[in-house]
């Protein structure tokens, strides 16, 4: 009976659902930054203990983050899953585009039937498809036109790399 426990607690144990997080240790110039990737709940975690959500695929991971510094609203972060190379490009997003991006996020759920909020189930894939959202919005939005001509987002690139070390929040 001893034995039989004592498996079943190895298997539990075992079993446990954890959350795995991929840890990256990042640079942007001289600072370095901590950068987590959790897959399973479509977030990228922050090293202050805050996510956002973020979108996937097998050459890109991409997420956006509100700002308040600066002249900006929004920052969109993409990093290469190949060379860990990253970029991000900074946005002002007017009330106007909020709405719109608000309204595409609703008709992707309602599309994809990921919008029960009851279903925690399905929260990675509404994480996801917000994040997709806005990610593809800024991706494919005109360039900010002043005096006539076409002014691209201000852009800074990072690099990552995969860390040993677990972060724990």
């Amino acid at each position: 009976m001893k034995k039989v426990i004592l498996i079943l607690l190895i298997i539990f144990w075992n079993n446990i659902s954890f959350a795995e997080v991929v840890d990256l240790n990042c640079k942007l110039g001289d600072r370095k930054f901590y950068a987590g990737l959790d897959f399973e709940n479509s977030k990228w975690l922050n090293e202050d203990g805050t996510s956002t959500y973020m979108t996937y695929n097998d050459d890109v991971i991409g997420t956006v983050k509100r700002q308040s510094k600066m002249d900006i609203t929004h920052t969109l972060w993409i990093l290469s899953r190949k060379t860990g190379v990253g970029e991000i490009a900074g946005y002002v997003l007017t009330e106007e585009e909020l709405d719109l991006i608000s309204n595409k996020q609703i008709e992707d759920i309602i599309l994809k039937e990921i919008g029960d909020l009851e279903n925690k189930g399905l929260d990675s894939a509404r994480n996801k498809s917000f994040a997709q959202t806005i990610v593809e919005y800024l991706l494919n939005r005109p360039n900010k036109k002043v005096a006539g001509y076409e002014v691209p987002p201000i852009t800074t690139e990072f690099e990552c790399e995969k860390s040993e070390k677990k972060y724990k929040f």
